[in-house]
């Protein structure tokens, strides 16, 4: 098992900014907002950052996570590729936010956290409920009335857990309907009540995308001398694309080694390929540090359901990579990532969560493109049976 994780955020400095400057912020300001620990990863310019042990054992505990080659899957799209899937549905969490859940919760608790208070769509808040759960953290969990009308048991789970649950209406905060940015203001105005707590958005920072770099680490071990053309993930804050292909970003940055990054997207939230470059952050109310990266303003639909795909932001290392010309974008509707996912689900015996849709749909156009080659792709399978988790 790897012991240290690829720092992306080094290929792409000064992308963390004041809120309110917008100028490149500075670790005191940064601390206003995030613990001491996650700060300084934030501006950490170190290529790769150690594990710490009591990290190393908890991840050891479920991982590394399986790697297959759906072969039944690739005979039914009639290409000549060879397929290969990572599944982070082994993870405690059942998908690949148990691995920033348990970072988070570790340094929090490191740096004094009494209570983390958090937007979700519901996987989230369920992992990061049961990892803070380990380090005796309270949690608060901020969801929104579509997710919950969507996976009505997502509330119950996250209850289960150990977190408190607060559902938002889309009309309360006045942003229009964005649910993240909805739950993201109501958690923070509700975190600057509270001494001890601490607000940690569940996506796009480099905190966040650190550990998910395990993913692809993981992957090219078990891949052995089998080398990826393509290496596919989705992308709605970026960490599980990022999490898939940062080993082979930075191969190719390093090295010139040839793969094909592919950023699969909703067509209601096209983040990468509509997405304007600019100084975003995920509430607005001038609290947490804003990102130079792509954004858009709003949802592209109504009160809407995508799975973990609506973000309007990005990370920075996609905006950037994609911009150098190191990602590109394959953008589907909402029945081609459930057809994708339930010819998965009928070749391979493994039902996924929604966003793997868009990821296998990703995987279905390159392997028709191509007469051969390999594919890689990062899933989070939930079981059998027609379900979206």
């Amino acid at each position: 098992m790897t012991a240290e994780l690829i720092n992306l955020s080094a290929y792409c400095p000064g992308t963390v900014l004041d809120p309110v400057t917008r100028s490149p912020i500075s670790a005191e300001r940064l601390c206003d907002a995030l613990p001491p620990s996650l700060a300084a990863l934030e501006l950490s310019s170190r290529p790769s950052v150690p594990i710490p042990g009591h990290l190393l054992d908890l991840f050891t505990g479920y991982r590394p996570t399986p790697l297959f080659e759906a072969e039944e899957f690739a005979r039914a799209l009639g290409t000549g590729c060879r397929i290969f899937v990572k599944d982070e549905g082994a993870t405690p969490s059942s998908n690949h936010k148990a691995n920033s859940a348990f970072w988070v919760a570790y340094h929090c608790a490191a740096d004094g956290v009494a209570e983390i208070t958090t937007e979700t769509t519901g996987n989230w808040g369920i992992a990061l409920a049961k990892a803070a759960a380990a380090f005796g953290i309270e949690v608060s969990c901020f969801i929104d009335q579509a997710s919950v009308r969507a996976r009505p048991d997502r509330v119950r789970l996250m209850t289960e857990a150990g977190a408190r649950v607060e559902v938002v209406g889309p009309d309360e905060e006045g942003a229009g309907f964005d649910p993240l940015v909805l739950s993201a203001n109501r958690a923070v105005s509700y975190t600057r009540r509270r001494p001890g707590a601490r607000y940690i958005f569940g996506s796009v920072y480099n905190y966040f995308i650190l550990p998910q770099t395990i993913v692809g680490i993981e992957a090219k071990q078990q891949l052995g001398r089998i080398r990826p053309d393509v290496v596919v993930g989705s992308c709605g804050g970026g960490a599980n694309l990022l999490g898939i292909a940062a080993a082979f970003l930075v191969d190719k940055i390093e090295h010139g080694t040839p793969v094909d990054v592919v950023c699969a997207e909703s067509e209601l939230c096209p983040i990468v390929s509509k997405g304007r470059l600019g100084a975003y952050s995920i509430d607005d109310q001038d609290f947490y540090p804003r990102l130079r990266t792509y954004g858009l303003d709003r949802l592209l639909g109504d009160d809407v359901y995508i799975g973990g795909l609506g973000s309007t932001i990005v990370a920075a290392p996609v905006a950037r990579f994609h911009a150098d010309g190191l990602i590109t974008t394959e953008t589907f509707g909402d029945r081609e990532a459930r057809d994708a996912a339930e010819l998965f689900a009928t070749t391979q015996g493994r039902t996924v969560a929604l966003e793997t849709g868009y990821q296998l749909a990703a995987v279905a156009a390159e392997a028709r493109r191509r007469s051969s080659g390999n594919i890689l792709v990062n899933i989070s399978s939930t079981g059998r049976g027609i379900s979206y988790a």
